[in-house]
């Protein structure tokens, strides 16, 4: 692993054990096990960190939820597989999607969200969501608020299982949990 993927990894770490604020770049050098001046050498300031660390882990996140997308040819299979992929990613990158949440809560939120690659994605959502509601899949409410609610129905499906991991594998309980989002959703 490279110098920079070493500072990204102990950012992460870091930025969710500590808070982003509490979290000194000094830390993250030595966490990485690089010197201080290393860390600007790849990032200008601290902020330029966080930015490009949201960036980088959102278009993991995003690319994943779409991964073997045009597989499927039901629009509700799509919608399942959106969701499946999504808790499965959150789960499986823990700490990245703690980040994730913790960035989208703070001040730091709308300086990330108008990066033009998180601007790309949102579109991307935001088209797949307009699509689906002229389809008549899901409700016909504000498509930011859906991508919000369906967010919130994800993270909740993420807490559970990161709580109770045996439910995971446990198929009753993952179509039951798929009937509650879908019903929230549809139209």
């Amino acid at each position: 692993m490279d110098k920079r993927e070493l500072l990204l990894e102990a950012a992460t770490k870091l930025f969710v054990e500590r808070g982003l604020h509490a979290t000194p770049t000094s830390a993250i050098s030595k966490e990485a096990g690089v010197s201080a001046g290393i860390l600007f050498h790849y990032f200008n300031t601290k902020d330029d960190l966080i930015d490009e660390l949201y960036v980088s882990i959102k278009k993991e996140y995003t690319s994943s939820i779409l991964n073997d997308f045009e597989k499927i040819t039901s629009d509700v299979g799509k919608l399942r597989l959106i969701w499946s992929n999504s808790w499965n990613w959150a789960i499986d990158n823990r700490l990245k999607f703690m980040f994730l949440q913790q960035v989208d809560n703070t001040n730091c939120s709308e300086r990330v969200k108008n990066h033009p690659e998180i601007i790309a994605k949102y579109q991307v959502f935001n088209n797949l969501i307009e699509e689906f509601i002229n389809k008549e899949i899901i409700k016909n409410i504000d498509t930011y608020f859906l991508m919000s609610s369906m967010f919130g129905l994800i993270t909740s499906m993420v807490t559970y299982l990161t709580k109770f991991p045996e439910k995971r594998n446990d198929q009753v309980f993952i179509e039951q949990a798929w009937e509650m989002y879908y019903n929230y959703l549809k139209a």
